[in-house]
């Protein structure tokens, strides 16, 4: 394992002074599986005194449970070696112990892949098995996987992020203690559960499809989807999977869009008939927006993502066959801006992807409301500024307050149509009109 110079250095210096040291967890895993690892943590038998005696530059960023951050050519946090004991809020160790044994330090840590260590002269310290799960590409608990989840309810999602990451799947016996442990899950900050859904989203939301029980607090319909099929022409999978593909289409990867198509048909098992053998799912795009509002504000969400997710629910299935309509509803009546258009594009993309080679036949009708929508952009008045008067040309005019702005709507609904008459010279005289007949 190459470590970098200034990594060495802390733990010449640790050993110098008669300490133990090793680079410990995340990185080690990373190196053994050919990736360069993104940071370094290294664990040591020094008192937290001892180490912000030993180096010039520290911060006691977690002096409580041992974690002093050496101010390096990087920042690294340096923890002395631990045990814990006690977690009656199944998160956080009631009581922590220093320990001169590295091997009781690695003994409390979640998972194999992540309980081993490395020193530049000793080589690698794996005593649970972590470099054999890494071959057999599977996530297991160090110890009684129980007593890990027991210990600290976070690494029920935890488990299921390491496995999206590394693409590896859950050992046997450490599956079943999740869903043995499911309802300690009630016991993690919902900041922290929507922190790894997004991780998870985001490496493999396939992933997803394992832990619908263990959501089920904040997502119910997960479950009623994974069961719900869909035989119909336009799908080949079940409600579920097909979600779930639609957000692995995502390119760059976005939370918030991840967030959207995640959502995006919660609501077709309560809408779902079948007529001559055919399933229909008539609303659900208005069921779904409904179910993405509830998501979004018990995952507390960010004040714009609750505001857009269920918007972007709400209409993601419109029809296409109409792309100027199209634009002008969005752009113009709703007002929605370009930063809006483009997400409800991307989300369409997305789900059209997951449908089947029939339903992907749509993907023609996308991309010519693209076509027409960048045409719009160029050519046509989309917002009130891009009209070539203003409120106070329709004050001088004789209207007041709320008429001002119902005015320029009006002639910008007029303009789109007609973008060549947005000018001075014909809207002027236009606002003398009747404004509830200017688009006539």
């Amino acid at each position: 394992m190459e470590l970098p110079q200034y990594i060495r250095s802390i733990i010449k210096q640790l050993n110098t002074a008669g300490y133990q040291a090793y680079v410990v967890g995340g990185s080690v895993r990373d190196a053994l599986l050919g990736k360069k690892p993104h940071d370094y943590d290294v664990t040591t038998d020094a008192r937290p005194e001892q180490i912000i005696n030993l180096f010039d530059h520290t911060a006691p960023t977690g002096i409580k449970h041992g974690t002093v951050t050496v101010l390096s050519e990087q920042p690294v946090e340096v923890t002395t070696f631990r045990t814990e004991s006690q977690y009656h809020d199944h998160r956080h160790p009631d009581h922590v112990a220093f320990v001169s044994n590295l091997k009781e330090d690695l003994a409390r840590r979640d998972f194999t892949v992540n309980a081993m260590a490395y020193h530049p002269q000793s080589g690698l310290i794996d005593p649970f098995g972590g470099q054999e799960d890494l071959k057999k590409k599977q996530i297991r608990c160090v110890g009684d996987p129980r007593q890990r989840f027991e210990e600290d309810a976070l690494r029920l999602m935890r488990a299921h992020r390491f496995a999206a990451q590394l693409d590896f799947t859950i050992e046997e016996e450490t599956a079943k203690a999740i869903e043995e442990c499911a309802n300690t899950i009630c016991y993690v900050s919902v900041e922290r559960i929507r922190e790894e859904l997004f991780k998870i989203l985001r490496y493999n939301a396939y992933e997803i499809e394992n832990m619908t029980k263990l959501l089920s607090n904040w997502m119910p319909e997960l479950e009623t989807c994974k069961a719900c099929e869909q035989n119909t022409p336009w799908h080949n999978a079940n409600v579920l999977h097909h979600i779930l593909a639609s957000v692995t289409y995502l390119n760059p990867f976005d939370e918030t869009l991840a967030l959207t198509l995640l959502c995006h048909d919660l609501g077709k098992p309560a809408c779902k008939t079948t007529v001559d053998g055919i399933d229909h799912f008539k609303g659900h795009p208005l069921v779904s927006a409904q179910i993405a509002k509830r998501i979004c504000r018990d995952l507390k969400c960010t004040r714009r993502q609750q505001e857009v997710i269920p918007l972007l629910v709400r209409y993601h299935d419109v029809k296409m066959k109409d792309p100027l309509g199209v634009v002008f509803r969005f752009r113009v009546q709703y007002q929605w801006d370009d930063e809006r258009m483009q997400q409800l594009l991307e989300v369409k993309r997305c789900d059209l992807m997951a449908h089947s080679e029939f339903g992907r036949r749509s993907l023609r009708l996308l991309d010519r409301l693209k076509e027409v929508y960048q045409e719009c952009l160029e050519q046509r008045p989309m917002t009130l500024q891009e009209l070539a008067i203003d409120g106070s040309d329709v004050s001088r005019a004789g209207f007041q307050g709320k008429e001002i702005r119902n005015v320029l709507q009006n002639c910008l609904e007029y303009c789109f149509y007609h973008p060549d008459q947005n000018n001075r010279e014909f809207l002027l005289p236009y606002i003398e009109q009747d404004p509830w007949k200017l688009s006539s």
